[in-house]
């Protein structure tokens, strides 16, 4: 006992000053907000700051394998799940720049196999960008009833699934998507323009960059030393197996000090072993008509300042970046702890650097005033946006749950008033409210977003015909098959395999189930001929084909 006295709290602190630097109230404070989120005895994470092209501060807390006691530290590998997009787009750029591919290239030149019956092209910048319409791989294999991350799955069961697919979620180029199926492409497509393993590739890239404790792990067997076992809190802390060997997406192995010369880097913008103009050219926008996401990045603006960012999580793992190029600041983090989002923590640092410089305000994170309580029973029911995104507040055994697109449902309790929270997530606020027109309607309130307000839908259902939707669909692609049953207004069962789930009309031929949404579509006759599943996010306009009344 008196040894882990010892190793707890851990906080190492390097600095490295290079004509700026932080002062030592702003290095204590950058310590209590990465040692807030750390319980005694738990496992924690990392948290770095990069300014004018010096590391600055890197600060380390709890520990890495709770069995061994063994604390995190410099030498402590993450994953930094879908942070790992950048490299992976850098890797395609970097064989782009040396004349193996062109970024205008139509994936089938490479992949012939894929998507025979899409006439448009699905180009490699397409992929890049999140704009290509080809469904995520972990959605699909999730209707298919797999959980990729309880058994082991490459990228060539990848390549295996999509090629079952014979149609996109919308035409290449025409939105965004986010898709983890196109940076495993990606990865693939590194793979078999430069003759080596995506792996061994990105190991050289990482050389030449000086990152030599980052590696994409494409064997789950691998021995990777100092890794930071992932944790999440059931009573107790639990751990778990990593088994996946599939990789671009994320996988990415890495240590503070790596991801902090990387940042260092390109705030530099010069490395001894990539080119600068490689190096600027991963930093650029590209179709931002169409989306902000360039080469694995995101683009926005926070608190007034534009902003690259990226987040990552990966089971318990967890990992962000956000760039303020105008200032010459970089923020990241990265954890082993389902108890905490590394995505709180470095805005949480950023709030703290740059007070002076924002234009704008945080986010109003509840509502200024609190009205009366009113009655359960008349909150609940379906609230949409414009969009068609969705809130449903449903009771069950006496609880409230709240359901959204692609999300398991949670349970909600009254704050005070007329407001809401999230039980395992109190920041996250819902307020009841009616507008001028007397509806109902629910404003959220979260640290990271700005509120948003959703109205509740009066759904007519005069007339309608709740029984068109009965009988049997079935999707090839995915082998999906399912009935559906009336069973009373507004109220559907679905017989999928040997479940039985309930379904709830949101609107005329829009049926939702769990964090499904079927549309019907109608023949000309008027009777329905096919369903449309979308999952709100990844999985839009699967067609699932009537086979019976």
């Amino acid at each position: 006992m008196l040894r882990f006295l010892f190793l707890f709290p851990i906080l190492l602190i390097s600095l490295l000053v290079s004509g700026q630097t932080l002062s030592d109230d702003q290095r204590a404070a950058l310590t209590e907000r990465l040692m807030k989120y750390i319980p005694e005895g738990g496992p924690g994470g990392a948290l770095g700051v990069v300014m004018g092209g010096e590391v600055v501060y890197a600060g380390y807390g709890g520990l890495a394998d709770l069995d061994t006691e063994t604390p995190i530290g410099p030498e402590t590998h993450f994953n930094i799940a879908s942070c790992a997009k950048q490299f992976t787009a850098l890797s395609v750029l970097r064989l782009a720049r040396e004349g193996k591919l062109k970024l205008t290239d139509d994936i089938r030149q490479y992949f012939p196999e894929l998507y025979p019956e899409v006439r448009e092209p699905i180009t490699v910048n397409h992929l890049l960008t999140h704009t290509s319409g080809i469904r995520d791989m972990n959605s699909l294999w999730s209707l298919q009833g797999v959980t990729w991350w309880q058994q082991t799955l490459n990228n060539q069961d990848v390549l295996k699934l999509l090629r079952s697919q014979q149609e996109l979620n919308f035409p290449p180029g025409s939105q965004h998507n986010y898709s983890n199926s196109n940076y495993v492409l990606l990865a693939e497509l590194v793979a078999r323009v430069s003759g080596q393993s995506f792996r061994e590739y990105t190991t050289e890239l990482f050389t030449d960059l000086g990152m030599t404790n980052t590696v994409f792990m494409d064997d789950h067997t691998m021995k990777l030393p100092n890794l930071a076992r992932p944790y999440f809190s059931f009573d107790t802390w639990t751990t778990y197996e990593w088994l996946s060997d599939m990789v671009g997406d994320g996988a990415l192995f890495s240590t503070l000090p790596d991801q902090l010369r990387w940042e260092a880097t390109l705030m530099r913008g010069q490395s001894e072993g990539v080119a600068k103009e490689l190096l600027a050219t991963s930093q650029a926008a590209i179709f931002p008509e169409v989306t902000g996401y360039g080469y694995g990045l995101e683009r926005g603006k926070y608190r007034g300042l534009p902003i690259t960012y990226h987040e990552g999580s990966t089971g318990a793992w967890k990992a962000s970046f956000i760039r303020f190029v105008d200032h010459d600041l970089t923020i990241v983090a990265m954890n082993n702890s389902g108890k905490f989002g590394t995505q709180r923590l470095v805005y949480d640092a950023a709030d703290m650097l740059l007070e002076e410089a924002f234009t704008a305000p945080r986010f109003l994170q509840e509502p200024a005033s609190v009205a009366e309580e009113i009655p359960v029973d008349d909150l609940l029911g379906t609230y949409r946006l414009p969009s068609g995104f969705y809130f449903r507040f449903a009771s069950r055994d006496a609880k409230v749950f709240l359901e959204r697109h692609e999300r398991n449902p949670v349970e909600i309790e009254l704050e005070r008033g007329n407001v809401y929270h999230e039980i395992a997530d109190p920041a996250f606020k819902q307020e009841f409210t009616r507008n001028e027109r007397g509806e109902l309607q629910v404003t959220a309130y979260y640290w990271s977003h700005a509120p948003y307000t959703l109205t509740r839908s009066e759904i007519d259902l005069t007339d309608y015909d709740f029984r068109a939707m009965n009988g049997s669909f079935q999707n090839e692609e995915t082998g999906l098959a399912f009935s559906v049953q009336h069973q009373a207004e507004g109220k559907y069962q679905i017989h999928l395999g040997g479940e039985k789930l309930k379904g709830r009309l949101l609107g005329p031929d829009e049926l939702l189930v769990q964090n499904y949404k079927l549309r019907a579509v109608r023949a000309a006759d008027g009777s329905i001929t096919e369903l449309r599943l979308g999952d709100g996010n990844r999985i839009m306009n699967l067609r699932c084909v009537r086979v019976t009344k």
